[in-house]
């Protein structure tokens, strides 16, 4: 079984590029080659920001490159600032991991998730069908978890869409330490520390036959969000089998969550929802709330400790 944690040691020189990539509005396409005609393609949105999402990268890294080593990188980038940087952090990469099989797509165009999503699938052009991943670039994932996505899909027949694990907020959950553990020692599945994403359809393993035949992700939809749940609701109308199950290889990582005025109602909607389930369990939730009122019941007890006459 692959490690859950990726040690930083040794793996500086990934740095550079993990932390540029998280500040620019991208979006990266992962064409995960295996055995034809069973092939992955993983598409990856990303909005830049924390600084757990360098963690993602260098994951990438090890379990893509370094481990599956059958994977095709496809990198679909909105805008032009930072595009020459981009190009020569792939440089560096391909050279330093004797890795080639990369495709940068500049896209001068506003960012939108379905719109990256939908370039990416429509980008391949080996002939044969591939097995797409749709992942966003605050989850984890591991080695084991590829193989799941392969063995839950088939042509025509099944499509995977995966339950991930969101981590709750480090600094709620481990409120009474200095400084928040180690990624590594965060991918754990407990109670307090994370829930089983059941309303998130955003991670999913499709072949690129079926997404295209069942007409892909509704265009409409501008930025973040909801075009995920179309596409779900399409293949559950559809003769397909929909696989959903929670899998123990998936992390959705937690960062601080931004809802856009520019969101529709909807979008909006699920954005705030997303907010207020993402930062603690129920418990440390209530905890917070009330933190005012425990620290003047233990002021009180404290105080009536203190006033006690000695024996």
């Amino acid at each position: 079984m692959p490690r859950r944690g990726l040690p930083l040691q040794g793996r500086v020189r990934w740095l550079v590029l993990g932390i540029f990539l998280l500040l620019v509005l991208l979006l990266f396409a992962y064409l995960l080659e295996c055995t034809p005609p069973a092939d992955v393609s993983q598409v990856l949105p990303g909005l830049g920001g924390d600084p757990y999402r360098k963690e993602y990268y260098l994951a990438l890294l090890e379990v893509c490159i370094q481990q599956d080593k059958r994977v095709h990188l496809t990198v679909v980038y909105f805008g032009q600032t930072g595009l020459q940087e981009v190009k020569a952090s792939l440089r560096k990469m391909s050279s330093e991991e004797n890795f080639s099989n990369y495709t940068l797509i500049p896209v001068d165009e506003e960012f939108s998730r379905g719109r990256g999503l939908d370039i990416g699938a429509h980008t391949w052009e080996k002939g044969d069908d591939v097995l797409m991943f749709f992942c966003d670039v605050d989850i984890y994932f591991t080695l084991e978890f590829l193989s799941t996505c392969r063995l839950n899909t088939a042509p025509g027949k099944r499509v995977f869409y995966p339950v991930v694990f969101s981590l709750y907020n480090p600094s709620i959950v481990y409120g009474n330490l200095e400084f928040p553990p180690p990624i590594e020692n965060l991918l754990i599945h407990k109670k307090d520390g994370g829930f089983w994403r059941d309303f998130g359809f955003g991670m999913t393993c499709q072949y690129r036959s079926d997404f295209l035949s069942i007409g892909g992700f509704d265009l409409e939809v501008k930025g973040w969000g909801v075009e995920d749940v179309h596409l779900y609701r399409k293949y559950l109308r559809s003769d397909q089998i929909v696989i959903r199950t929670p899998v123990s290889g998936l992390f959705h990582l937690w960062h601080e969550k931004l809802c856009a005025d520019e969101l529709t109602p909807e979008q909006y909607r699920m954005c705030i929802q997303s907010k207020a389930m993402n930062e603690a369990s129920h418990s440390h939730l209530g905890m917070l709330v009330f933190r005012e009122e425990i620290e003047t019941h233990l002021r009180k007890q404290a105080y009536k400790t203190q006033s006690r006459p000695a024996e």
